[in-house]
């Protein structure tokens, strides 16, 4: 049995055939679409560095009336617009009637002492201390913030004190 077979019929359904397949490609016209917010966050939290510089005094003639001053230099990062307080140590050789409060510091020799003052201020009037009262505040940045310690030796204070090389160390404590 012979089909015949018809050009434009065949032609039709090629067509038809096409229109119907590229439909299932198509998936603009039939998508759905739904939305979701993702909630992001982070706590910044409080965080600081401190390098503490030395103060070196220049020789002291226990003699001579005028004072021996020197300064040394704090330096402290901080996150920006956290607040911390800097509080000096009472030293090494501390004097028996020393305090956190009222710091009696002292270089040593051996057993040789030479006195000397921490202060917070240039006029050398504020005690440079280790309590939040006598500390030094600062305030954050998100940079580097120095703090300069002013240092005297009283002129003739030490009138006795024989030569030497007389040094101390100072803890440096940051609170935050």
């Amino acid at each position: 049995m012979k089909t015949k077979l018809n050009q434009s019929k065949l032609k039709l359904a090629i067509v038809s055939a096409m229109l119907v397949g590229s439909a299932g490609f198509s998936t603009a016209g039939y998508a759905a679409t739904d939305t979701a917010t993702m909630a992001v966050s982070t706590a910044v939290s409080m965080s600081c560095t401190i390098a503490a510089g030395a103060m070196t005094f220049a020789s002291y003639d226990p003699t001579d009336a005028a004072d021996n001053d020197a300064t040394a230099t704090i330096t402290s990062t901080c996150t920006l617009g956290g607040g911390a307080v800097i509080t000096l140590g009472q030293g090494n050789n501390p004097d028996l009637e020393s305090s956190d409060t009222t710091p009696l510091r002292q270089m040593a020799d051996g057993t040789n002492r030479l006195k000397y003052h921490l202060y917070g201020d240039t006029d050398r009037n504020g005690v440079f201390g280790n309590t939040e009262a006598t500390g030094q505040n600062v305030t954050g940045t998100g940079s580097a913030v120095t703090t300069t310690v002013h240092g005297k030796i009283v002129g003739s204070e030490n009138a006795g004190t024989p030569a030497g090389t007389y040094a101390d160390g100072v803890l440096v404590t940051l609170t935050y």
